[in-house]
């Protein structure tokens, strides 16, 4: 009988630990990295995120399939949390997205185990190595999530630290990723350093664990004193100056809902004309929230027109384009007294937004959203000139610029600015249109180029070469779902050549690089141990 008790007590230990390990410790880590990108959150939470799943990569270290597991239950309410949102346009087009995006977290914690991380061993040195060793294979899938499948790179681990123009600096070094790297870092750091403490004050001996915590502070330090040296040295005099009006009209967007074409176009002329009084050199409308097309009705032009010849200004909204079969989702700038469009078309199209992956193979696809008609992508990346003032302007139409790839192609070209028209009124009051602009946000530190969002419905932005927001439209304390007219006058300095926009993704060549000599290193050792000879 007391056999059988302490049977019956190992088995209720073995099964807590197992729901502990399996489901509360994931869950706190998908929990807490979906709350790290929240406003109202603290980033903080990024720093110790991914410390739970550490733990349980550690706990499972001999079982691979329950390391996955956790990880896509991590994943589950990570992206969940993160996604939702996109249910107000297509719930099984959600479902599909998180289901996929899990598999990034469950592929890490997956490898989370020999030759790549070595739990078995308690050494400094082994667990600086594991903390590195992580902190690659993060990077690594980070990378391959923004263009597998056309790509899908939104908050990545690095973004949750857009509340610190500080630490965003080193994005001009490596990109968003060098951030994600520093992160998962100092993540897996923290972990080793407290594993191996606990183990020492389990074996009732003491021995602080220096490397890793020196480790963890050089990291800091050298991140903090490039970031001070950034946003505090000159630049040199301002080479460029704008007075510019952005326009956002908060025309409704729902399927249930018609939109009156005229009365919204008139909606953003009467916004237009009163941003007269404030002088402006260039005015923005936004992506098309209902379908305007200045190439199949150019009389649309003439209000356009008629306020240039009041007061002289650069035009530049979205629109449509039909050419035959296809329809391209344009950018275009109508320049006083020029009379012909300057057109820029959409290069990266939005996967099941405005285009179906794979519908000519899978037909069923296409029931996973309203929408049925493919746009065509654009070929070439051309920007656009203003004359007054003389710029160079980079367009970017919607989720565009959230891709620092393609960012950073438009970039080679040299322009002086960014600008990024976008709708986002599909997604209503939810936390959609500010997770688009914090993801946003980073191509400006990572190019030295600063940002002028203008959307329909928020959240509409001037952000500065540093990473800083400067202007935002703000009404009633809401930055979504408000109707109004941002404008300002923005001065700033001849973009430098960073690191980011000179080699690109380079952090992640290093990261398999280092991953790769690892792994070998380790493979090697354990063949020539005396126990394999």
């Amino acid at each position: 009988m007391e056999n059988l008790k302490i049977k019956e007590k190992k088995t209720k230990q073995i099964f807590s630990a197992r729901i502990f390990f399996l489901f509360i410790l994931p869950s706190l880590s998908g929990v807490g990295m979906a709350f790290s990108f929240s406003p109202l959150a603290s980033f903080l939470f990024s720093w110790i995120s991914l410390i739970p799943l550490f733990a349980a990569a550690d706990y499972y270290k001999e079982n691979p399939w329950r390391r996955f597991w956790s990880g896509y239950l991590s994943g589950m309410l990570f992206f969940s949390l993160s996604f939702w949102w996109i249910g107000y346009v297509t719930i099984l087009g959600t479902a599909a997205l998180v289901a996929y995006l899990s598999l990034y977290p469950a592929l890490w914690l997956l490898a989370l185990g020999r030759p790549i991380v070595q739990f078995s061993s308690y050494s400094s040195k082994t667990n600086l190595l594991n903390a590195i060793n992580g902190a690659n294979l993060w990077i690594l899938l980070e990378w391959v999530r923004s263009w597998l499948f056309s790509g899908f790179s939104w908050n990545e681990l690095g973004v949750s630290a857009y509340k610190s123009p500080l630490l965003l600096q080193i994005c001009s070094l490596g990109g968003v990723l060098s951030l994600s790297w520093l992160l998962a870092t100092i993540n897996g750091l923290i972990f080793f350093l407290f594993r191996s403490l606990y183990r020492q004050l389990i074996a009732h001996s003491f021995y602080f664990p220096k490397l890793e915590l020196l480790s963890l502070l050089l990291l800091l330090a050298l991140c903090i004193f490039y970031g001070e040296h950034r946003l505090h040295t000159p630049s040199g005099q301002p080479a460029f100056k704008l007075r510019y009006a952005a326009i956002q009209p908060n025309i409704p967007q729902d399927l249930n809902i018609t939109i009156d074409p005229e009365a919204g176009f008139l909606e953003e002329i009467t916004l237009s004309r009163q941003s007269l009084g404030y002088f402006p050199d260039l005015i923005c409308w936004p992506e098309s929230p209902f379908g305007l097309d200045f190439f199949s009705s150019p009389k649309l032009l003439e209000p356009i027109r008629k306020l240039q010849q009041a007061q002289p200004f650069s035009f530049l909204s979205g629109s449509f384009k039909a050419t035959g079969e296809e329809l391209f989702n344009v950018a275009v700038l109508l320049k006083y007294p020029q009379e012909e469009l300057e057109l820029y078309a959409k290069n990266r199209l939005v996967p099941f937004g405005e285009f179906i992956p794979f519908a000519n193979i899978f037909p069923f696809l296409r029931k996973l959203v309203p929408f049925q008609v493919d746009l065509t992508p654009g070929k070439t990346s051309n920007l656009f000139f203003l004359d007054n003032p003389k710029l160079k302007i980079a367009p970017l139409i919607c989720f565009e610029d959230t891709i620092a790839s393609y960012v950073r192609k438009m970039a080679v070209q040299t322009p002086d600015l960014l600008i990024d028209i976008t709708n986002d009124g599909w997604f209503k009051d939810s936390p959609g249109a500010f997770l688009h602009m914090i993801n946003a946000l980073f191509r400006t530190v990572e190019l030295d180029i600063p940002l002028l969002r203008c959307t329909n419905t928020g959240v509409s932005v001037w952000i500065d070469q540093r990473g800083r927001i400067i202007n935002i439209l703000k009404k009633d304390g809401k930055l979504v779902g408000c109707k109004g007219i941002m404008v300002g006058e923005a001065h700033w300095h001849q973009p430098d050549e960073t690191l980011y926009k000179k080699f690109g993704d380079w952090i992640v060549a290093l990261a398999f690089l280092t991953l790769s000599f690892s792994s070998f290193s380790k493979r090697r050792k354990v063949s020539l141990s005396p126990n394999n000879l």
